[in-house]
């Protein structure tokens, strides 16, 4: 498989969940000149970020260029870009760069963690693989997914954080009706997929199953990446480990996600429970905003 088609997959999902969004803009190209203050999350796909000025939230580029000689107050996600960080720039959150290439220079300051990953997806398999016990059944392609979600669910809470939270809070005193919930939801898109293709030979529900898919997706997406980050944070906090940021979190529980496929017996049958929950935490949220809204 190309190692670019992870960064295509994100560029083709992603814009799902992010564009409904009030906290975050799309942008092309941006120039924040020395004195200008930008107070929403920045997302760029291939464009070019120049920063001079100051912006309150974070910023995720795909592909492109940030320059940067003022200051961010949130993280910074860069993933095949062209990153150059000059003297006296400031980073008060995470500065995470996977991929392309990385200048900084002496004076600049980051305030969060600092991580900078050559995205050399065989490097990365060779240094997992000794790890886990069961190694020979952690192929390539199931480590290009291990990375994959890594990258999805960290560039959806660096857009989102605010909902992401809240939907974890939602998520921790509602539990098992979560669960309840996500098994009705499983079912009730099984049946709604079948009744859309029916309908898709006479054309009326094509529109319908198209907006189904992108849905369910788009509920998946996000209800993995408060999953992943409520387990890195349980984890955390049971082993008393402090200062940790949420994108140490998501890590955290990606790895554990990608642990319990190797569990024997077992395993498939926790994937499948945690499957359940993440459409039950997503179509949870989803429900409780729109009668909010409604209210």
């Amino acid at each position: 498989m190309n190692k670019r088609a992870p960064l295509f997959l994100i560029i083709l999902i992603i814009p799902l969940i992010l564009l409904p969004s009030s906290e975050s803009r799309l942008e092309k190209n941006l120039i924040i000149a020395e004195g200008q203050v930008y107070n929403d999350n920045v997302v760029s796909f291939g464009g070019d970020i120049y920063i001079s000025g100051e912006i309150n939230e974070s910023v995720v580029l795909m592909g492109g260029r940030l320059s940067l000689k003022g200051k961010i107050k949130k993280d910074v996600i860069c993933i095949g870009a062209e990153v150059e960080i000059f003297s006296g720039s400031i980073i008060e959150g995470d500065l995470i760069v996977i991929g392309g290439k990385l200048g900084r220079e002496n004076g600049s300051v980051i305030n969060g963690e600092y991580f900078y990953f050559k995205f050399d997806l065989k490097k990365i398999e060779n240094s997992i693989m000794p790890i886990l016990s069961d190694a020979q059944t952690l192929t390539f392609f199931k480590t290009l997914k291990i990375i994959f979600w890594f990258l999805v669910t960290l560039i959806v809470f660096a857009v989102i954080p605010r909902k992401i939270v809240a939907a974890e809070e939602i998520f921790q005193q509602n539990s098992f009706k979560i669960g309840l919930t996500g098994l009705v939801a499983i079912f009730s898109f099984i049946f709604l997929l079948f009744i859309c293709i029916l309908l898709s030979f006479v054309l009326v529900g094509l529109p319908m199953l198209i907006f189904l898919i992108l849905l369910y997706f788009a509920v998946f997406i996000f209800g993995r990446t408060v999953l992943f980050y409520f387990l890195g944070q349980k984890l955390s906090s049971g082993l008393n480990i402090k200062h940790v940021t949420p994108a140490v979190y998501i890590l955290i529980g990606v790895v554990i996600y990608a642990l319990a496929k190797f569990l024997p017996v077992v395993g498939p049958i926790v994937v499948v429970f945690l499957n359940i929950l993440e459409i039950g935490i997503g179509v949870t949220y989803l429900l409780r905003r729109r009668l909010s809204l409604k209210n």
